[in-house]
């Protein structure tokens, strides 16, 4: 399930990205953008009647401003209209994401997203392992994808594959 949840995250990402960043992948940056720092970074919370969780999206690398830049058509963004654009692509994924961990026809919350700091990120991350991951190079920088389901758990996705 958990390569099934990646490439679905992967493929929302970058349409999201694409339609509405004007932004593309760009592979071969991987290693030159390998130990850029973070910038910034939202998560947005989803719930059903069987599951819990949220999606996690950190920036660095620059694309923090371009994401907004483009998103705004304008050159120079303050920083909450920056925080307001990567919210925005968080949920956008988001909710392109959730439909597929439960199947079709189900319903299912997406709550506001919200900013993080580098703080409440690292306190985060040392609590939770999320089910999927992703991490995709562009141009302007490098996006971190991370799609959390509470009660998930390694070992058990190990068992059963």
């Amino acid at each position: 399930m958990k390569k099934q949840i990646e490439n679905v995250l992967k493929e929302a990402t970058i349409i999201t990205l694409e339609d509405l960043c004007f932004m593309y992948q760009e592979p071969e940056l991987k290693d030159a953008q390998e130990n850029l720092p973070l910038e910034a970074a939202a998560e947005v919370k989803y719930r059903s009647d069987d599951f819990t969780g949220k999606l996690l999206i950190e920036t660095r690398g620059g694309l923090f401003s371009a994401i907004a830049t483009n998103i705004l058509s304008n050159d120079d963004p303050s920083t909450q209209q920056k925080k307001d654009a990567l919210g925005e692509i968080a949920n956008i994924i988001c909710g392109n994401v959730v439909p597929s961990l439960g199947g079709g026809g189900r319903e299912y919350k997406i709550d506001p997203p919200r900013s993080l700091h580098k703080d409440d990120l690292l306190k985060e991350e040392k609590q939770e392992e999320p089910l999927a991951e992703i991490t995709l190079n562009f141009n302007d920088g490098r996006a971190d994808i991370k799609l959390f389901v509470d009660g998930y758990s390694a070992a058990k996705e190990k068992k059963s594959d």
